[in-house]
């Protein structure tokens, strides 16, 4: 079947692999996936419906079509087969020019398809992204600091949060405009992404506030992310347009697992009372959230 195949399909431009049984075929969809699958029920080592079940099974998003290619008369097959997931079926003995067409129809149908999953993943992207930033928005962290604290608590993980809030935004606004105070937030999401871990989670929180969440990190690892993100912020000089300036951040650290923390409401409002402590003190410092409260301004850097 494979040279027949391969000598109708030959007139269309197209890279065709071949597998001499099932367990081949899988391997190399596996591998790298095709655009098009065609296969025999009738194969060597695994027949073609259950590498059909297989396939369809481990595809996920992605759409891979399949054509069954049946005995004629073979009714529990072709049923069979689209049951488990087939896209269409061709009886044999087969007409070279119905399997041509057979073959650009499925072919659309996948380009279709792989345009409207690109086009969900762009809009699912959009929904958990901050307009202005690019941070992940407020109800993306929500979702993730939910996941990330249920795990930490499944598993006994550490788990740490960075409040931050940009000292004296509104005086910015007022004195160069919105529009440079847009500019300052932008370049300070990227500032934020660059001192912290790939695996930490940066978020806009609102406002000028955003929020870091540090998976499988305790209090002894999450201050030297802290002061690296307070430092940064004071050390770059924000500049757009004909304005620029330096601006100082105030951040509230919290962590889990801590006796004053049992669920994840008051992780979150321990960072947020930390904030609130660092700013009543004079901002840009860093509290990290105890009993009591405790509090320090790392060296070096001015206000």
């Amino acid at each position: 079947m494979q040279r027949v195949v391969a000598d109708t399909l030959a007139e269309l431009d197209c890279q065709l692999e071949t597998a001499a049984d099932g367990v081949e075929a899988i391997e190399k969809v596996r591998a790298e996936p095709p655009d098009l699958l065609i296969l025999d029920v009738l194969m060597p080592k695994m027949n073609g419906l259950e590498v059909c079940r297989i396939v369809k099974s481990f595809a996920g998003d992605s759409f891979i079509p399949i054509i069954l290619v049946t005995v004629k008369g073979d009714v529990d097959s072709k049923v069979t087969g689209l049951k488990l997931g087939a896209d269409d079926y061709l009886a044999k003995p087969y007409n070279p020019l119905e399997l041509r067409a057979r073959v650009l129809s499925m072919l659309r149908i996948k380009s279709l398809q792989d345009r409207i999953i690109a086009k969900r993943k762009e809009l699912e992207a959009l929904s958990v992204t901050d307009d202005l930033t690019g941070l992940y928005n407020h109800r993306a962290m929500q979702q993730r600091l939910r996941d990330e604290f249920l795990r930490a608590q499944r598993y006994n993980d550490p788990l740490s949060l960075l409040m931050i809030d940009l000292d004296h935004f509104k005086e910015i606004n007022d004195k160069s405009g919105h529009l440079f105070g847009d500019q300052v937030l932008i370049q300070l999401a990227k500032l934020l992404r660059k001192a912290v871990r790939e695996t930490d989670f940066v978020a806009r929180y609102g406002g000028e506030e955003f929020l870091v969440i540090l998976p499988q990190t305790h209090f002894s690892g999450c201050l030297p992310v802290a002061e690296r993100v307070w430092r940064s912020v004071a050390e770059h000089e924000y500049v757009a347009e004909k304005n620029k300036t330096r601006v100082t951040v105030s951040v509230g650290v919290s962590f889990f697992p801590n006796k004053n923390v049992a669920t994840v409401e008051q992780l979150l409002h321990s960072a947020d009372q930390a904030l609130y402590q660092a700013k009543r003190e004079g901002r840009n410092r860093i509290c990290l959230y105890q009993h009591v409260g405790y509090l320090y301004r790392p060296e070096r850097v001015a206000p």
